[in-house]
């Protein structure tokens, strides 16, 4: 599809609950293209808008090379309770880099509720995510198995 076309698929899935896999051909997408998708996957307005995110498409196409994308798919993909993704999308987003009281405001008592009580579970399925990324993509360390040679002499 062309870059109009995927806002207008982006658009069609903001109310997916049962779509997990959409296989079209994604490698001719520009920006303009893939900002609709990750506006989709992980709305980063607020922490509202990101708990209403799509939790539920896993699978979206060929060639998608975007690590944010890859990483909300994957998500997505692998926890069937989309509580828990929307937590640790929240918790990636919004408290990981910047955290500021503001992305309280405006946040209804049951999502706050919501995410104090997955925070933990949130944490640990975005680390999840981001290893299972960073072991496809070849960037685990190699060394790490002679870490603990070096005390053996002690």
């Amino acid at each position: 599809p062309s870059d109009d076309e995927m806002v207008d698929i982006a658009t069609a899935l903001e109310r997916n609950t049962t779509l997990k896999h959409l296989n079209i051909d994604l490698t001719n997408l520009t920006m303009n293209g893939k900002d609709p998708i990750l506006l989709l996957l992980c709305d980063t307005k607020n922490i509202t808008a990101t708990y209403n995110s799509n939790h539920t498409l896993g699978v979206l196409g060929y060639e998608m090379r975007d690590s944010k994308i890859s990483s909300y798919l994957k998500l997505n993909k692998k926890y069937s309770d989309k509580r828990l993704v929307a937590a640790a999308k929240i918790i990636n987003v919004h408290f990981a880099h910047n955290f500021h009281l503001g992305n309280f405001d405006m946040m209804k008592s049951q999502v706050l509720a919501l995410l104090v009580s997955y925070t933990n579970l949130g944490f640990r399925a975005w680390e999840e995510a981001v290893d299972e990324e960073s072991k496809e993509n070849g960037d685990e360390d190699e060394g790490d198995e002679d870490e603990g040679d070096e005390d053996e002499g002690d």
